[in-house]
């Protein structure tokens, strides 16, 4: 079988690399932190290519592609560690709302909205939300939520459901929360804000697929760019007048480095197509959410040791991937959740 990228998705690729690659420099990505941590204007820029869009239909304003095209983009999205809401918007919300409330789908394509998902609480697992929803209006707090503080609207997760909630909705407060990777996240409170039900609650899975299989893509594109860092670094750091590189003990722990960045790749590249094709993707992103979770801090552990003391230097870019995978670690759940959802998954598929 054929693995490769048709011509048009390796130019996608060469797209979203160039233009990722120029604007995410250190300095830039260092003033974009300062000025509140999320890249509006690139997101904008983006949006104007056509890549925001590319896998919304194109009644929207997309480009009517898969998640393949999509997929490709959040694994540059990670190896550029780019302040933008790729893996909220084009991941997880606009794959889900073209299922189940295309009305929603306005002004995404072009970058005018962003909504976001609100799916982690105080306490619990995000497959088991405790959210109350009565008469159309939703009572209780979500966590965590990426990108919350710019975000037009909520895919909110309930006891009883999905739900979408405006922004500037009665009831609804939003509240500033440092993250690990600069990038502010949100807490939102939710008073008896008014609320219009999407899905059930059995569509909750199907959205947590899209979103594990998201952060592992972007996991991929995190744990490679590390990987390559570190391997340019171990190259020319000279100690005993040899390069350390050529150290056995260095040497092998690059070579693990290298084999957890590709398990990465593969695991999340299987429940993208899964996804891409329609078809159910459950274990497969569990499976993928394992290996960004455990792998993915494995790589960028190692990677920062091997570099000794420039490994944590602020100045330096491996501590911004460092930061990231922390990130992408804990969202949706860290590794033994997910090692739990995958095992309770495989338990109930019948023999």
């Amino acid at each position: 079988m054929d693995f490769s990228f048709s011509s048009d998705q390796e130019e996608l690729r060469g797209l979203a690399n160039r233009v990722l690659t120029d604007r995410c420099t250190m300095e830039h990505l260092k003033e974009i932190e300062d000025a509140g941590g999320i890249d509006l204007a690139l997101w904008r820029e983006l949006a104007d290519l056509g890549i925001v869009g590319i896998g919304m239909p194109e009644a929207d304003g997309g480009a009517g592609l898969g998640f393949a095209e999509v997929a490709i983009v959040l694994e540059e999205v990670g190896r550029t560690v780019a302040q933008v809401p790729a893996m909220p918007v084009m991941g997880m919300a606009a794959p889900f709302l073209a299922e189940y409330a295309p009305a929603h789908l306005a002004g995404l394509a072009s970058g005018e909205r962003i909504v976001t998902v609100a799916l982690h609480e105080l306490v619990g697992d995000v497959h088991t939300p405790y959210l109350s929803a009565a008469g159309g209006a939703l009572t209780g707090v979500k966590t965590n939520v990426p990108f919350g503080t710019v975000a037009d609207g909520f895919i909110v997760s309930a006891a009883d459901g999905l739900y979408y909630v405006d922004a500037k909705a009665s009831g609804v407060t939003v509240e500033r929360q440092d993250a690990t990777d600069g990038i502010p996240d949100a807490k939102v409170t939710f008073n008896g804000a008014a609320a219009e039900k999407l899905a059930g609650i059995d569509a909750l899975d199907r959205l947590i697929e899209y979103g594990q299989t998201s952060q592992s893509l972007i996991m991929a594109g995190v744990t490679a760019k590390a990987v390559e860092i570190m391997s340019d670094y171990v190259k020319e750091r000279v100690q005993f007048e040899r390069q350390i590189a050529t150290f056995q003990a260095v040497a092998q722990r690059a070579a693990d480095c290298r084999i957890d960045s590709d398990a990465i790749k593969l695991t999340a590249w299987g429940a993208a197509m899964r996804l891409n094709d329609g078809l159910p993707a459950g274990e497969n992103a569990a499976s993928a959410k394992y290996w960004a979770s455990e792998g993915g801090a494995r790589v960028v552990r190692a990677c920062t040791h091997l570099h000794g003391g420039v490994g944590v230097d602020r100045d330096y870019p491996l501590h911004r991937y460092y930061l990231w995978a922390k990130k992408q670690e804990l969202f949706l759940g860290g590794t033994t959740q997910s090692l739990l959802h995958l095992g309770k998954l495989l338990a109930d598929t019948p023999v």
